[in-house]
């Protein structure tokens, strides 16, 4: 086995064609050497992915430093906001991404892109914070908690019009545990569609398993200026990896009954209302009162057959 501090101190390296990945684990104190820590090689070999979650730690009566160093390549299945009516760099739309985070608490500029660049005066800063207190940065920029679940906030200037709507995309990619799908929000709001864009199994489910998912989330909020999305980890090992977010504001519809916007009343426009309902966002409001209520659905029937 060598000396107690090559036993303690390792690197195991895989090269595929991603980036090289690396585990780098070290024990302060070398005589409690209590710690076990077992890298999957072949589950590595078959996906070429981070080495980061395949930890495995028996007990902890040390203080260690763990640098988890997960070099997996740019997103696979991430999309731009074309095919919702918009293209990056529109006017009254916006664009940040993270790849690279570097601290918990926030500061984190968007090192992906950010339109527009500069920000207009009064827009507010682009960030993302971990707000659990469980969440640590590893080497490659991660945001990454084994000992609970993380909470993250994430802040985006969008366009203000008084009156308006912002639909906003967000795209993220985990990997270990996943985002707990009751607790994502926008403004408070609900996402009124979800789409899976990648997944791969990393193994069982826990330290060293789960899944590395991509995953684009709608929103429809008011066009107040700023969003907010908020989201917890389904449990510990999450690995927060990338994050883009694109908005796009544009003025209401004068035809109430178009839900989803489309230029067009057809039947579509009812399972837009369902969602909108479901989700309390701003197309449920049929009726004018300020309130989203199952009044709005007899509203939504006059305006469709009123048509526009």
């Amino acid at each position: 086995m060598g000396s107690a501090k090559q036993f303690l101190e390792r690197t195991f390296q895989y090269r595929g064609p991603r980036k090289p990945i690396f585990l780098s684990i070290s024990i302060e104190n070398e005589s409690q050497r209590d710690i076990v820590a077992v890298l999957d090689a072949d589950v590595l070999a078959k996906q070429e992915m981070c080495a980061g979650d395949h930890i495995m730690k028996k007990t902890l009566p040390a203080t260690i430093a763990l640098t988890l160093l997960c070099g997996a390549a740019g997103a696979q299945g991430f999309t731009t906001p074309d095919s919702y009516g918009w293209s990056r760099g529109a006017e009254d739309s916006s664009y940040f991404g993270w790849d690279d985070f570097t601290s918990v608490s926030g500061s984190n500029t968007p090192d992906l892109g950010s339109f527009p660049a500069p920000l207009p005066a009064g827009w507010a800063t682009p960030d993302v914070v971990e707000l659990s207190g469980n969440g640590f940065v590893t080497s490659t920029g991660n945001i990454y908690s084994f000992s609970g679940p993380i909470e993250i906030e994430v802040v985006a200037p969008a366009a203000p019009l008084t009156g308006g709507t912002t639909t906003v995309l967000l795209q993220t990619r985990t990997q270990g545990r996943e985002i707990d799908t009751t607790t994502i929000n926008c403004d408070g709001q609900a996402p009124v569609e979800v789409v899976e864009l990648y997944r791969f199994n990393l193994g069982p489910d826990g330290i060293g398993g789960g899944f590395l998912v991509e995953t684009l989330w709608r929103f429809e909020v008011p066009a107040d200026g700023t969003v907010v999305i908020g989201f917890e980890s389904d449990g510990e090992s999450m690995s927060m990896d990338t994050m883009m977010v694109d908005t796009f504001s544009e003025e209401g519809s004068s035809c109430l009954a178009d839900v989803n916007g489309d230029g067009s009343v057809t039947p579509a426009d009812f399972s837009a209302w369902v969602a909108a309902f479901n989700a309390q966002a701003a197309g449920c409001d049929q009726n004018g009162d300020g309130a989203c209520s199952p009044a709005d659905f007899s509203a939504w029937v006059s305006n469709f057959n009123a048509g526009c």
